[in-house]
């Protein structure tokens, strides 16, 4: 049988190339709303968040972003590095977008607009940023962010202030450095680490965090990094007093305190002896003062085994209501059992009718009795539980939950790099609501999202943005207003330095919390600007 087999090509061909990144033409497609043309398009530069040219122009008016990247620590040798304006660009683009992970960085990596309008040639990878953030010396990149959070808030601060402290724990999936096993509600068992945070009061804008082991919840180990936050303000911008909840009214937290000379209002714990203080103090049918909002308050003085002096407590319960009577002898349970404090009626008062079956709060405070007295102390320390709604936006809208690496060092450099990006939004965002704060949830639809494409004719670049939200006109007329406002202040300002500028945007920014008041170092003409 004869055989024969192909002759073999001495030039084999290899294998095949890589295709183009779009196909070339356009192809029909049959949708039920008829046949369209379908085709690629890889050369116009568009965005999906058009609205962050007003943001940008917000920063540049304020001269905050230049004053970010002039101090950065983040250095390269050679002519290959990223650059620290490509990283820290990126960085900001993914917080905006409201990532949480490092993968989630490639989502801004085909933006062929908004890396321009930041000066920058485009975006880097996210194993570039996971190098980078590696490269930042620890004790320097958390001094220049530092610096950099206090730089953007610090013109206020000479005005009186709350200072809200807080810890919140973050669990952890993997192995990275410093994941330990401690105060968990929430996933017990699960190791993590904890957010000792620091909170402008009212304004919910974060003046830093510290990053540590899941085993160091206690409070007392925030404090390192709350006395070096105070260190770098002068003394008359510090705060009126702090807050904490019942983790920071101990005898060691209270004694630092006293020697910084910084009163306090925290909560304490209901131990034995505030147990037998609560009792004693409704024995005696002491007078309760009421405080409005269905609140009353009692003031006495306690001095604990473990305490150096007996210190202010005030005793706070809500106004009594008569309760139902439960069975003599029938212990309570589960979170009832937690949540009730016996009355004055000593052995047996389940029995017996009582006109209050409730929790009474103690709260211990270093405040002028005179300037603070028992009444006005339950409202201050109720409005500490805003902190709680600032761990629950950072943590689940802006990337405290995540951003996770094998290394602690980057962990708290981008903890505090979301703080001040969180900083800088709402600062923005005071322009168009005055009296609220907007989370991000509601507040990135309206002000960020919207289809940008970036036309050039004649030397001129033109940004077109489409708003596709349903209040589309409003946001429009809103946003063009501000824009030209920050037009004027930009070219009037254009002479100034940048600590005015900044002044002058914050005044304008917080005109109702400041009460009419102007910010010290702007010159005269400061007034008839904002006054136009």
């Amino acid at each position: 049988m004869d055989t024969r087999s192909a002759p073999i090509d001495p030039h084999p061909a290899g294998e095949p190339g890589n295709p183009d990144k779009y196909p070339a033409g356009a192809w029909p497609i049959d949708t039920p709303g008829g046949r369209v043309y379908a085709e690629w398009d890889d050369h116009a530069p568009v965005t999906r968040e058009g609205q962050l040219i007003f943001f940008f122009q917000f920063l540049h008016t304020g001269g905050r972003w230049q004053e970010f990247l002039r101090e950065c620590p983040l250095t390269y040798t050679g002519n290959r590095g990223s650059g620290a304006p490509r990283v820290m660009g990126t960085i900001l683009l993914s917080i905006l977008c409201g990532h949480r992970r490092y993968a989630h960085i490639n989502g801004v990596r085909g933006d062929g607009i908004n890396p321009g309008l930041l000066g920058i040639s485009g975006t880097v990878s996210e194993d570039a940023v996971r190098l980078a953030m590696g490269r930042i010396d620890e004790n320097a990149g958390l001094d220049w962010l530092s610096n950099q959070i206090l730089g953007s808030i610090s013109p206020v601060l000479g005005l009186p202030w709350i200072l809200d402290i807080d810890v919140t724990v973050k669990p952890l999936y993997g192995h990275q450095q410093g994941a330990e096993i401690g105060y968990n509600p929430q996933k017990p068992g699960r190791p993590s680490h904890v957010y000792h945070s620091y909170f402008i009061a009212n304004l919910r804008l974060s003046l830093g965090v510290e990053v540590r082991p899941g085993n160091e919840h206690a409070a007392a180990k925030g404090l390192p990094g709350l006395w070096n936050m105070l260190g770098k303000l002068p003394r008359h911008q510090w705060p009126t007093f702090i807050r904490g909840d019942c983790g920071y009214g101990s005898e060691s937290i209270m004694l630092e305190c006293e020697q910084h000379h910084l009163p306090y209002l925290f909560k304490l714990r209901h131990t034995a002896r505030v147990k037998e203080l609560v009792i004693r103090m409704m024995h005696q049918g002491a007078l309760w003062q009421d405080c409005g909002d269905g609140w009353q308050a009692l003031e006495t003085t306690l001095r604990l085994s473990g305490w150096t002096r007996a210190r202010r407590v005030i005793l706070v319960r809500e106004i009594p209501t008569r309760a139902p009577i439960r069975e003599a002898g029938k212990p309570r349970r589960g979170k009832d059992r937690q949540s009730h404090l016996p009355n004055a009626q000593g052995p047996g008062w389940e029995a017996q009718a009582s006109p209050w079956s409730g929790k009474i709060s103690v709260l211990v405070s270093s405040l002028d009795i005179i300037a603070y007295p028992a009444r006005v102390i339950p409202r201050f320390y109720r409005e500490r539980g805003d902190a709680e709604n600032c761990f629950d936006e950072l943590k689940n809208q802006w990337g405290w939950g995540g951003f996770t690496s094998k290394r602690l060092a980057p962990s708290r450099l981008m903890a505090n790099l979301i703080a001040l990006f969180y900083n800088w939004w709402h600062l923005y965002l005071r322009f168009y609501d005055e009296e609220h704060h907007r989370e991000a949830i509601r507040s990135r639809p309206m002000l960020m999202h919207g289809v940008g494409r970036q036309v050039q004719s004649g030397g001129r670049r033109t940004v077109k943005v489409s708003v596709l939200h349903e209040k589309g006109d409003l946001i429009a007329h809103a946003v063009t207003r501000i824009s030209n406002e920050l037009h004027v202040i930009r070219t009037i300002t254009e002479r100034w330095d940048t600590e005015q500028r900044w002044s002058l945007l914050l005044t304008r920014l917080l005109r109702r919390y400041l009460g009419g008041k102007w910010l010290p170092g702007l010159p005269p003409e400061a007034a008839l600007l904002l006054s136009g």
